[in-house]
């Protein structure tokens, strides 16, 4: 079988190269029609674990207090403009406000202009049925609203700064309401399908609904980009008069997508134009490079079109995807060209045919273990149970196999069609000195060992320094206006990452109030079935006596069993939070929350009521005003103070935090613990009636997972590799052997991280696993041609000199081109993807220097290839 298709291979592949290169060209413009579907991704899904319970429940709380999306504007006057309440800024802000409005899919916009004003001066309860009173009517004192703006608990750090230099607009936005049905149906079957597997029927319906949410998702996105190029328009014309910065996550995911795209277009054209250089430099003939640039273009553009047609997005974390690919599949090409050249000047008198076919036959097992253990490190990164790095896995695994497939096809057919000349192996100075530095290390052993004992000790130090706490607004450069919104934001405006608390009356309340829902029921039932009303009117009366001392520990809070006719229909009297004594602890669980110093503007039903707390001849309202007042205001009014932060009952309470993004030291997963223990020891809440969410907690999950990701992937990555090392060099001493200096490399690039506390994130998370898997390739040519050149010689020095001499020098050029290759990363404006590509530069030097010194020390060494007795 296996005879067999070598011989199909070869008969085709060599026999008629110019036949298999039109194929491929037929095959890659078929794909080609699935180009257009390459789109990219920057939803709050790359933030988040896949199966987080957390984020259903996150979904259930924006979907029961109405959390829209909304752009923030701050907008600080220039000083030599004029001060924030002068006439000629306030007619400014009204200009900039009318002209956003007149923007489709603009909702409303809430600003200094647009908040009621209950102190200037103040107004009676009665006054507040009439038309709201606004900064900019006759009758408002300038002074009095500049004081109340900034003293207000619902609007200080919410729309003005309290130094007066800055002001917000918030800009709510139209959701689309197919988008988010198709959405909650989807989330719906995939948890459906974890939780109990799916039917034929549903999981057909999974897949429509899935397509159907990613095209109607895309065409909303591209709606949501056209706004906020539309709102940059709008500010544009007033950055002479202040500076203003943009934010939001709508402007986010925008200005990511944005990112995203650029990344993918720079790293694809600069791997270009590394892999043009470093051929020309290391073979300095025109068909040694354009033998791997076409090899490669292919692969890349036959990858961009299996994304298409596979339906599979690229996001921040996989935007590296294309240069990757690239890099990889021209280390592939290196070895083989090194090794053709090889054939070449060793045999002369041989045809090109005859060259090919030793040079594929010699290379393919080793091409094929690395191609596999480079797929082993990137499939690990499918247990991590994060959106984004699940799928570059995924993507980075069908990359390697069309790789593999494109180079051995299009490889031998060039080389057979284009004939590129032999020349003299290894003419390379800059190679030459390397190699000779690398022997010359080799000879002296004890120094060498020392040199990789103590780098192996300071890499342990950093081991075990090594932490996942990071900012999100450190995933951005400062000059991006990312950056810049969310520490304005942060600094004058009461933080930027949403934190939320749910708190639910305790569970003997509702216990409680069962009962007394079920006795009203009974008595509704025997009322109407008894035709004498004494007998009615007795019932009653026992059961209010029977009911009275199991309602008494409620009482305060308005559910007493004797409440009277016109106490009948007050929330007030009726719900655990909506009453004086339930009012009350919500006051000081905000005032709590406020102290932390993490915490910057903290909204809840107190911040509603506290508007009501200074009218004019206002008294302190009991249970029977507290009703009233919900009972008479709007359903503007109701949606606006009390539907954000209390359930219709009036038994759950949502209080919404923002957190400062850009406080030193902030650690999220000890804010929630606290707040969690202040919620209990202070306030008497029991745990089960806490829950915390938000886009914080949410990113924090997926915070706590890098560390367990982390070891379970490069557990997965080394033991597979190493028993693939067994599979191939049939030796298990030699398999551990090999598995040494990798093992070096991933251990120095974290080790520095923890040195420099880089901590591990969305992208550092991969370095480790990738970096081995790529690195392990070196390993395995060195060590196969080590081998071989044992088995002609039986003399490991001289074995060792001539995988040296010849697979190092192809070592060498891989080394510096993926090298180069990840260095290009430092010019994305996604901070990780910076770190990612340095990193994984330094442990691809880091693996080139051990494999190529450490690697022969350990050899010789240990010995594991038996021999005559001369053999040394």
């Amino acid at each position: 079988m296996k005879n067999s298709l070598i011989s199909v291979y070869e008969n085709s592949v060599f026999k008629y190269p110019k036949l298999v290169l039109l194929v491929i060209a037929l095959l890659v413009a078929i794909l080609s029609q699935y180009a257009t579907n390459f789109r990219l991704d920057a939803s709050s899904d790359s933030l988040v674990l896949e199966n987080d319970q957390s984020l259903k429940y996150y979904r259930e709380v924006v979907s029961k207090y109405n959390t829209a999306e909304f752009l923030v504007l701050t907008y600080s006057p220039l000083a030599s403009y004029g001060a924030l309440f002068s006439d000629q800024v306030l007619a400014d802000l009204s200009s900039l406000r009318e002209r956003l409005l007149t923007i489709s899919n603009i909702k409303s916009i809430v600003s200094i202009l647009d908040v009621p004003l209950t102190q200037s001066p103040p107004l009676t309860l009665a006054e507040l049925n009439g038309a709201p009173q606004l900064l900019l009517d006759e009758k408002t004192d300038r002074a009095m609203a500049r004081k109340e703006l900034s003293t207000s608990q619902l609007y200080r750090d919410l729309l003005i700064s309290p130094d007066f230099s800055t002001t917000a607009v918030v800009i709510s936005l139209h959701s689309d309401d197919e988008v988010s049905a198709l959405l909650n149906r989807r989330n719906k079957l995939r948890e459906l399908r974890a939780n109990s597997g799916l039917n034929p029927q549903q999981a057909a319906e999974l897949e429509k609904v899935t397509l159907s949410h990613q095209a109607k998702a895309a065409e909303f996105q591209r709606r949501q980009d056209q706004l906020i190029e539309n709102v940059r328009g709008v500010v544009s014309a007033y950055e002479d008069k202040a500076t203003i910065f943009l934010g939001g996550l709508p402007m986010i995911v925008t200005d990511s997508i944005s990112y995203i795209r650029g990344d993918v277009v720079v790293f694809g054209s600069a791997a270009i134009l590394v892999i043009i250089l470093i051929l020309t430099v290391a073979f300095r003939q025109t068909g040694w490079v354009m033998m791997p640039l076409i090899t490669c273009a292919t692969t890349g553009y036959t990858m961009i079109c299996v994304l298409g047609l596979l339906n599979w997005p690229i996001s921040v974390v996989s935007s590296n995807f294309l240069s990757l690919l690239l890099i990889i599949t021209l280390s592939l090409n290196i070895h083989l060209i090194v090794r053709y050249r090889e054939l070449a000047n060793l045999h002369p008198d041989q045809g090109p045919l005859e060259i090919v076919r030793v040079t594929i036959r010699s290379k393919f097992i080793p091409c094929l273990y690395t191609s596999l253990t480079t797929i082993v490190a990137f499939g690990s990164l499918v247990v991590s149970g994060i959106r984004p790095v699940i799928d570059f896995g995924y993507i980075m695994c069908v990359g390697i196999v069309i790789s593999l497939l494109v180079t051995f096809t299009l490889f031998p057919s060039l080389a057979l069609v284009i004939k590129p000349k032999s020349a003299e192996v290894n003419s390379d100075p800059a190679s030459k000195l390397i190699l000779a530095l690398a022997k010359k290390l080799y000879d002296q052993t004890s120094g060498a060992a020392i040199g990789f004992v103590i780098a192996a000790i300071v890499a342990g130090y950093g081991l075990a320094n090594l932490t996942v706490e990071n900012r999100f607004i450190d995933y951005f450069k400062p000059d991006t206006e990312i950056y810049q919104g969310m520490h304005q934001i942060d600094a004058k405006l009461g933080g930027t990452t949403p934190l939320d608390i749910i708190i639910d009356a305790p569970a003997d309340f509702f216990e409680e109030q069962e009962k007394y829902q079920q006795e009203q029921a009974r008595i509704s039932e025997e009322r109407a079935a008894n035709a004498d009303q004494q007998d009615y009117d007795d019932d009653f009366a026992d059961f209010e006596d029977d009911l009275g001392d199991d309602f008494s520990d409620f009482a305060e809070n308005g559910v007493d069993a004797t409440d009277s006719a016109a106490e009948q229909g007050n929330l007030a009297f009726s719900s655990y939070w909506f009453n004086e004594t339930g009012l009350q602890q919500v006051r000081a669980i905000q005032a709590s929350l406020e102290a932390l110093p993490e915490t910057g503007k903290v909204l809840s039903l107190a911040t509603s009521m506290s508007i009501f707390d200074n009218l004019k001849n206002a008294e302190p309202m009991d249970n029977i005003d507290l009703g009233f007042l919900y009972n008479v205001l709007s359903e503007e009014n109701k949606n606006t103070l009390f539907v954000p932060y209390m359930s219709e009952d009036g038994n759950q309470i949502h209080i919404s935090i923002r957190v400062f993004e850009s406080h030193k030291g902030l650690d999220r997963n000890k804010l929630i613990d606290d707040i969690r223990q202040l919620l209990i020891t202070q306030h008497g809440i029991a745990d089960e009636q806490i829950n915390i969410t938000g886009m914080l907690v949410l990113y924090n999950n997926m915070l706590n997972s890098l560390f367990s990701s982390q070891i379970l992937t490069l557990g997965t990555v080394f033991l597979v590799i190493l028993l693939m090392f067994i599979v191939l060099f049939r030796n298990i001493k030699l398999a551990l052997i090999t598995l040494v200096p990798n093992l070096f490399s991933a251990a120095v690039v974290l080790g520095l991280m923890g040195i420099f506390t880089i901590p591990l994130d969305l992208m550092t998370i991969t370095i480790a696993a990738i970096s081995v898997g790529i690195a392990v390739d070196n390993s395995i040519h060195f060590v196969a041609r080590f081998r071989d050149e044992f088995s002609l010689h039986n003399h490991y020095s001289e074995s060792i000199d001539t995988a040296t001499n010849n697979v190092g020098q192809a070592m060498f050029y891989t080394t510096m081109v993926i090298t180069a290759g990840f260095l290009i990363m430092v010019f994305s404006n996604f901070v990780p993807t910076m770190y990612f590509g340095i990193l994984t530069a330094i442990a691809m030097v880091t693996a080139l220097i051990a494999n190529l010194i450490m690697l022969p020390i350990l050899l010789a060494r240990f010995k594991p290839l038996t021999g005559s007795a001369s053999a040394q």
